[in-house]
């Protein structure tokens, strides 16, 4: 009852942010007039051209954190020109105090003093490119999409560079047209700025971005308004081809030498629509997963970072809600048993078809493996915008194949319809969608169904969901969280169908003085029923944290749990639970330091109940930074699981430690290091990556993993090498 009486609150309550971003016009208060280029732009971040000198002054920011406020300081300057070829971006952003540069990796933005340009040149006010730089030119890229918000693990060739005095840094940037995806008859694009101060903790932005939304939020952007906008570029094509050789030794096998050849491939079909292509792809230089320990009956899911999937990732990404995502792309070159199998070709054409329509289309295929046969995966996706809102619609298809022959039943196919109401000043949003799966001997209970609602505001966020999940809808390229239940008794895992309501509210208060710059308080529900209406499980949070103006945050949590266990289930691998109802109580408190100095730390410590026993976990990382080139950590989690007899005790630990070194902004080496006895494993992941010409990369990586064998025959741990590989590749971006 709680959550519908504050709803009522949140639209009788007046506040006076809301009245005066009410009577801003983002497009007519912020405008940039931009002209071609009068001279030669050397990018070395000096603003030294006679362009600049000509060129309209764009200032007077916005305060966006820790408050919003008019008149931003210290002061902020953008400049923009432009000529065939390159976008070019000046800003000159005045700072006397030391720049706090935490890393030399690329893409490491939101912990460094920088600025970014926000890109929407179809002003669709929803996706958005940005495009960014740390104070001493450390590059940052990265998309940002509905539900998704920013996706740094998008990269593209282009040019930046800085230059410091002792009151400003400035930088220079320079942003081909050909990875843009404009309409060249339009002459008004979308555009924002955000810097970030570290030695204040402050945010800027050029617009006013109302308070409760995200800096980069295209949908705040001003006009970047062309004298002449850019034409069609032809021969708007990239060429990464690709070789590797490795050296494996994997358990109970000779060692093995391999090599691979390959390419990827990018080709703008129009000015807003792009192709990827890949053959033979290799994944070997993307970063390891760092494992997380589970604490709860169900699968969990794990970010995508292979770049060939993450151009327009939201046209197939964003369909679905938090227990169900029809789409997932690491689901891609798995196979049954989750193990990597090589995929042979892919193909993606993505983009906007114009301002108000996108499409998506996709087709992959992986080769077989000793356990599963090979696998054509397709897609096609339409979204259809109308302002802000949208319906969209998708189609999956997965066909298993022997050689060349499609293997009769086994296939997987889904589709989803969905659309969504959000309002101009993005303060109430209202979805709903249908999913439904085709799949060999399932012809009914095949549907998933989800609707809900959100308001937010300078203050306050509502949130209320609900999703009615049928036991036989299948996402064979997707994820689904809670249908699998697994049933220890019998040792099998259990498909049931659910329904579930999720409702959220947030206050936020921003003080305008103080060493406090944030108090937020919010309350969590989850609220589970099975298919048949009966009760399945319920889980309230109280939660509170408390932001520091040196960056420094303290949070507290209470969480009430009542569950009723359908299926046996052990955390410990004694006689499972009974089928029963359990109702807990546990707390929860965390604190990270400030995380501008050389060393800081976080740590958090939970206990209560736990089924029918004790939870007791304890949680503390640390770090030490030399600036700008080194960053040393290391993490620790210990979990104690107490049950009364013949349920069992359990301690589950994990240890991480990860090492950044960055020799320069080209030269970067990474090592992690990991052991999880959850999923009895130890493994190190040591890459060095050297940039040698712009977004092309000669790798030396290597990777040894090793089983932990908890029954080794003195009753202590032991390790068993699984597999160890050193494995060198380069690229190269054409």
């Amino acid at each position: 009852m709680y959550k519908y009486i504050v709803f009522i609150l949140l639209f009788s309550n007046q506040y006076s942010f809301a009245q005066e971003e009410k009577t801003i016009d983002f497009k007519k208060d912020f405008q940039y007039h931009i002209h071609a280029a009068i001279d030669e732009i050397t990018i070395d971040g000096q603003l030294n051209e006679s362009t600049w000198n000509s060129a309209e002054v764009g200032g007077d920011f916005w305060q966006k954190i820790p408050y919003f406020a008019k008149g931003a300081d210290p002061k902020t300057e953008i400049r923009l020109a432009y000529d065939d070829k390159y976008l070019y971006v000046a800003t000159k952003s005045y700072q006397s105090e030391p720049l706090t540069i935490t890393t030399l990796k690329r893409d490491v933005y939101w912990d460094n003093d920088g600025i970014a340009i926000i890109l929407d040149p179809l002003n669709t006010k929803t996706n958005a490119v940005l495009f960014g730089t740390s104070g001493i030119g450390v590059q940052y890229d990265a998309t940002n999409s509905p539900n998704a918000s920013t996706n740094s693990d998008w990269s593209n060739k282009w040019f930046v560079e800085t230059h410091t005095t002792d009151e400003y840094w400035s930088a220079e940037f320079a942003i081909p047209f050909k990875i843009l995806r404009y309409d060249p008859s339009l002459q008004e694009w979308g555009m924002n700025f955000v810097r970030n101060i570290k030695y204040c903790n402050e945010f800027h932005n050029w617009t006013a971005v109302p308070e409760g939304f995200f800096p980069p939020n295209p949908a705040f952007a001003g006009a970047l308004i062309w004298d002449t906008p850019p034409t069609k570029k032809k021969g708007n094509f990239n060429l990464i081809p690709y070789v590797s050789s490795a050296i494996n030794k994997n358990k109970d096998e000779p060692t093995q030498f391999d090599y691979n050849l390959g390419l990827d491939a990018k080709v703008a079909l129009t000015s807003t629509l792009n192709l990827d292509l890949t053959l033979n792809p290799d994944f070997s230089q993307v970063e390891a997963d760092e494992l997380v320990t589970n604490l709860t009956r169900f699968n969990i899911s794990l970010p995508e970072k292979r770049n060939f999937f993450l151009e327009n990732a939201d046209v197939f990404a964003n369909f679905g809600t938090g227990t169900v995502r029809p789409f997932f792309s690491r689901k891609i070159g798995l196979n049954s048993d989750l193990e990597t199998v090589p995929i042979l070709y892919g193909a993606r054409a993505t983009g906007n078809i114009d301002k108000n329509n996108r499409i998506g289309v996709m087709n992959i295929h992986s080769r077989s493996s000793a356990n599963s046969f090979a696998q054509n995966q397709s897609a096609i996706a339409y979204k259809r915008q109308f302002g802000r809102s949208h319906i969209q619609g998708l189609f999956l298809n997965r066909q298993a194949y022997d050689q060349t022959e499609t293997v009769e039943d086994d296939y997987g196919r889904n589709i989803s319809l969905e659309g969504l109401y959000q309002s101009n000043n993005g303060e109430l949003n209202i979805w709903g969608g249908a999913h439904g799966s085709i799949k060999a001997g399932f012809d009914d209970k095949n549907m998933v169904y989800n609707a809900g609602g959100k308001y937010r505001n300078a203050n306050w966020t509502f949130v209320n969901e609900v999703v009615m999940f049928q036991e036989n809808y299948f996402a064979d390229i997707g994820f689904t969280a809670r249908v699998n239940n697994y049933d220890a008794a019998r040792d099998t895992t259990i498909r049931a169908g659910f329904n579930a309501e999720y409702a959220y509210i947030e206050y936020q208060k921003r003080p305008r003085s103080g060493n406090i710059i944030r108090h937020q308080i919010d309350i969590e529900n989850n609220t589970i029923v099975n298919s048949d209406w009966s009760f399945n499980e319920t889980t309230t949070d109280l939660h509170y944290a408390m932001r520091f103006k040196n960056t420094a945050q303290f949070e507290t949590e209470v969480s009430f749990n009542d569950i009723y266990l359908l299926y046996p289930f052990s955390f410990t691998g004694n006689t499972p639970f009974p089928i029963a109802r359990y109702k807990t109580f546990s707390g929860e408190v965390s604190f990270q330091s400030d995380e501008r100095k050389d060393f800081s730390f976080d740590a958090s410590a939970k206990t209560g109940g736990f089924y029918n026993g004790r939870l007791t976990s304890f949680d503390i990382g640390a770090n030490y930074r030399i600036q700008p080139w080194g960053n040393f950590s290391v993490g620790y989690q210990w979990n104690d699981l107490s049950f009364p007899d013949p349920y069992g005790q359990s301690k589950i630990t994990a240890l991480v430690s990860k090492i950044e070194i960055g020799f320069n902004k080209n030269l970067l080496w990474t090592t992690l290091f990991q052991y999880v006895d959850q999923s009895d494993y130890m493994g190190i992941n040591s890459r060095l990556q050297w940039r040698f010409s712009p977004m092309s990369d000669i790798f030396l990586v290597y990777v040894d993993n090793y089983d932990i064998d908890k029954l080794s025959p003195n009753g202590s741990p032991s390790l068993r090498s699984n597999n160890r590989a050193v494995i060198l590749k380069v690229n190269y971006w054409y």
